[in-house]
């Protein structure tokens, strides 16, 4: 292994608590030389020779990641994995193996391996691998924490992907997690923005505390005073009992404020003073009420634009946007269209006991190709409507509800040339295609590449040695 630090990514934890990692194999030297290289890098080590001694660690202590040779002779590498996934789908495993195994390391990814790295192997390459396991686990612990307070919508899917943009914004909500400075979110319209405000929430040291939100612009401005301030008995025709605003009920948590951008200068005024003071008065008293909650908010406009043309208040958007976050439309983000239909397939199988197992290689070019205006959530009516639709187990581009005369984007017609094609062309050009973004996706790894694509492993070989992939 080389132990050139030059380039090593730094482990991303900094002073928060040291992840633990195991670290498994019948060879002392390789034990001695893989924890000097982590302990280093700021992890708690522990090792283990060989397998069986590695399955009683794991029993007794909670680990963040295990990093595990495949061919030992008391236990191997693959037979402990599984042991493990009998009581713990989610621990990473990092499977180590020679050149001649690499066949065996690919099912061990099978049964539920993070990855697997061949030996010998460069100490950057592997801490990179360890770093995402981790962060892997980490971020699929705070999903699933969001998603028994959520309402039912897969945050993981909307949020996630692997589009730099995404894990920027992760990295962002991670550094601020400790922190309760107002969070600004901007995107389009169904790029998932209220769902990104929940899963600030749930990763701050608010969770657990109320999580209110309200649309800023479903509510005239007397009611949206009264819903966000509270009023006091008689402040109004209609206002037969005295009732707290969503500030107040979300005392010591989070308040998000949905289009901010539609506020009217007198409620912005009013806004603005409740974040500098940190105090409220509802409509109708003298009483000032102080609160602690951390403000987050959404739009879809481009607030600095406005502040240039006076239509939202200067002082209120830098108060606002101490932390700004730009959620990218799904036009920027097309590898990432394969993941997302996987997922609300398999949402939509289950909410209307549906058995689609394959969305067709020409209607997921014809997905590839949309403009997606709407975003996320028309991807998932169009994915919703298709499943509904089908009589067989597969999508198929009729299903979509696009007009299949449409044109595809222009690299796709310039890869095809500009001659006339024929249907069978189209549809081979169309397969290749979701089978190199599929490998893309997965890194390489066939098995969730033909997972991802809903065919068969055998299948998926079939077509890489037909397309020459």
């Amino acid at each position: 292994m080389s132990t050139d630090g030059g380039g090593v990514a730094s482990h991303s934890r900094g002073n928060r608590m040291a992840s633990k990692l195991l670290i498994i194999d019948d060879e002392q030297e390789w034990l001695d030389i893989l924890s000097l290289l982590f302990t280093r890098k700021g992890y708690e080590v522990q090792t283990a020779e060989g397998g069986v001694e590695g399955l009683k660690a794991i029993g007794e202590t909670m680990f963040d990641l295990v990093i595990c040779d495949l061919a030992m002779p008391d236990l191997s590498g693959i037979d402990l994995l599984k042991q493990v996934r009998s009581c713990d789908k989610t621990l990473p495993f990092i499977i180590m193996t020679g050149v001649g195994s690499i066949e065996t390391a690919v099912e061990a990814v099978q049964f539920g391996a993070f990855h697997y790295i061949t030996k010998p192997f460069k100490s950057q390459d592997l801490e990179i691998l360890a770093q995402r396991a981790i962060e892997h686990r980490q971020l699929h612990r705070q999903l699933e924490s969001v998603a028994l307070h959520a309402e039912p919508t897969d945050i993981s899917t909307m949020v996630l992907g692997s589009h730099r943009g995404i894990q920027d914004i992760l990295a962002k909500i991670e550094k601020i997690s400790d922190s309760s400075v107002p969070v600004l979110i901007q995107g389009e319209t169904g790029t998932g923005k209220s769902l990104l405000a929940r899963l600030i929430h749930e990763m701050s040291g608010r969770k657990g505390k109320p999580f209110m939100t309200i649309d800023c612009g479903a509510l005239p401005e007397n009611l949206l005073e009264s819903e966000l301030f509270g009023h006091v008995k008689g402040a109004f025709t209609g206002a037969l009992f005295a009732r707290r605003g969503l500030m107040e009920e979300g005392q010591e948590g989070t308040v998000f404020l949905d289009e901010i951008g539609e506020l009217t200068p007198c409620m912005q005024v009013k806004l603005l003073r409740s974040i500098q003071e940190r105090e409220i008065k509802p409509v109708g008293s003298n009483k000032n009420i102080a609160i602690d909650v951390r403000f987050i908010t959404a739009t879809n406009r481009d607030l600095a634009r406005e502040v240039e043309q006076g239509t939202f208040r200067e002082d209120l958007f830098y108060r606002l946007a101490v932390i700004p976050l730009h959620l990218p439309p799904l036009r920027e983000r097309a590898d990432d269209i394969i993941l997302f239909v996987g997922h609300f397939v398999q949402k939509f199988n289950q909410r209307y006991n549906k058995k689609i197992t394959e969305v067709s290689p020409a209607a997921m070019q014809l997905l590839m190709s949309q403009p997606w205006k709407g975003n996320i959530r028309e991807l998932e009516n169009v994915i919703e409507r298709a499943v509904l639709l089908a009589d067989e187990d597969v999508i198929s581009p009729d299903l979509l509800g696009f007009s299949l005369n449409a044109q595809p984007r222009r690299a796709d017609a310039s890869d095809m040339g500009t001659g006339t094609i024929s249907l069978q062309q189209a549809v081979s050009e169309a397969e290749k295609r979701a089978i190199q973004r599929a490998l893309a996706i997965t890194q390489g790894n066939r098995t969730k590449a033909a997972t991802l694509l809903g065919i068969g492993r055998r299948t998926l070989y079939d077509k890489l040695e037909e397309y020459k992939i």
